[in-house]
């Protein structure tokens, strides 16, 4: 750990910082009239009593006996920096935090909820929508005032894309939010039992492209913040740990794949979107996979597995030759290559606008930023000269304040700057990672964004 203060550090800098991932703590008192107000009579009982994204129990409500049976995922506990009271109390009362940003190092600040992360993801129709409106209504009221330097992020269930358009017209238009955090899937009942994730883009039981529509229209930045603890390979009933390592990667991996692959990305070029807490690395290796499936499943690679490009009798004579301990039967090669015949035979990447590694690349660093905490090592990746076309991913600077990963707030600049420390990253590198890539994804989304804010009039490099 670096010995360093945050003013250590931006002595060392000459350009602003950034978070782009901040969280506040929702004051359930206040929080809670606000979702009575919205006619869910149980407040936030509602959402203690549903709070999982598949409506499944509760770990903490199910006895230790029924869990083998129930297999409820083991969610946050001791989630809470209680040890720093102050933090904890500026993580709740926005004055408190706005009063320690210099402190901090922060020029300015995107505060995403906590509780909140859940709340699209509910199942629930009625709650969901009520719930998203409550925590709007309230983040809006409490922020206000503050917007010169914290920016609070409204909360947009994608259960339809009726829906969310309809909460992103409230949050944006009634209640002037500039950033949103959408729902990044929606978990589908099957007929047969069971359900199924729906990541918004391929395959989607809807068509989602109303929503993608207006959030360029009005231009706001959407960030995606789900969490896929609790999908299979991360429910074990013991350990959060084992669920939660890699769990917003895994659910941005699967939303960023269903946007590319639905032709979202390709379509609505201008939209400017935030995966939020699962680092670059997953990215780094979405790029490297789409490049590479392209180049054996795209057009030109296909025939090379065609069934019709087999000699099937050439194959019985050169096993019949070399049969050692086989014991080929004549006809066996036909029989092999009919096995694969498949009438249904696709381009995969056609919906995607992808004709090329090119397209992979300009489509996912025109509309993709990806969040990084302070301490992750391998942020670096994300500005490796190796990848593909020589361009770098969109990194940006995502404290997680508030949260268990920040046990001290004044820790946050000082761990950052170790990227350098380290020389992991240049000094142009750490700019971009903790201003430059950030408010170019801001601006992206509309030029005016930090108009009235310490950042008008900011340029990057």
């Amino acid at each position: 750990m670096s010995e360093m203060s945050p003013a250590d550090v931006r002595e060392r800098i000459d350009h602003p910082v950034v978070d782009s991932d901040g969280h506040y703590w929702e004051h359930w008192p206040d929080l809670d009239r606000y979702v009575r107000d919205e006619g869910i009579s149980e407040g936030l009982n509602a959402l203690w009593a549903t709070g999982t994204f598949d409506g499944s129990p509760h770990w903490a409500g199910v006895v230790p006996e029924e869990r083998p049976r129930v297999r409820p995922f083991r969610q946050t506990w001791w989630g809470v920096p209680f040890a720093n009271t102050d933090d904890l109390a500026a993580a709740m009362a926005p004055s408190l935090m706005y009063r320690r940003l210099d402190e901090l190092g922060l020029d300015l600040a995107v505060c995403y909820p906590t509780w909140g992360l859940v709340v699209p993801s509910q199942r629930n129709d009625e709650i969901r929508r009520g719930l998203c409106r409550a925590w709007n209504r309230y983040t809006a009221d409490v922020y206000d005032g503050f917007g010169d330097r914290l920016v609070p992020v409204a909360t947009i269930p994608t259960a339809t894309p009726q829906e969310a358009v309809a909460e992103l017209d409230h949050a944006v238009v009634d209640l002037g939010f500039k950033v949103v955090m959408l729902g990044g899937f929606a978990v589908r009942d099957l007929d047969s039992g069971g359900t199924w994730i729906d990541s918004l883009g391929l395959d989607s039981a809807y068509d989602y492209d109303p929503l993608w529509q207006r959030l360029v229209e009005l231009g706001v930045v959407a960030g995606f913040h789900s969490g896929s603890m609790g999908w299979s390979g991360r429910r074990s009933i013991t350990n959060f740990s084992y669920n939660h390592m890699g769990n917003f990667a895994g659910a941005s991996e699967a939303t960023l794949k269903s946007l590319l692959f639905g032709g979202v990305l390709h379509r609505f070029p201008d939209l400017r979107l935030n995966f939020l807490e699962g680092g670059t690395t997953w990215a780094v290796q979405l790029v490297h996979d789409m490049i590479g499936h392209y180049h054996k499943r795209g057009p030109e690679g296909l025939p090379a597995y065609d069934p019709d490009a087999f000699e099937p009798d050439r194959f019985d004579k050169l096993l019949a030759e070399h049969a050692g301990r086989l014991n080929p039967e004549p006809g066996f090669g036909s029989q092999f290559a009919d096995f694969f015949r498949t009438p249904d035979v696709v381009n995969d990447f056609e919906a995607a606008g992808i004709t090329g590694p090119d397209d992979v690349i300009r489509q996912i660093s025109t509309t993709c930023w990806f969040g990084c905490e302070a301490d992750d090592p391998l942020t670096r990746l994300a500005f490796d000269p190796e990848l593909p076309g020589g361009v770098p991913l969109n990194a940006v600077f995502s404290s997680d304040i508030a949260h268990w990963d920040v046990a001290n707030m004044v820790d946050v600049m000082p761990e950052a700057y170790e990227q350098v420390e380290n020389g992991w990253l240049d000094k142009e590198q750490f700019r971009a990672f903790m201003c430059d890539n950030a408010v170019r994804l801001c601006t992206g989304a509309d030029p005016g964004f930090f108009k009235g804010t310490i950042l008008e009039g900011y340029q990057p490099d």
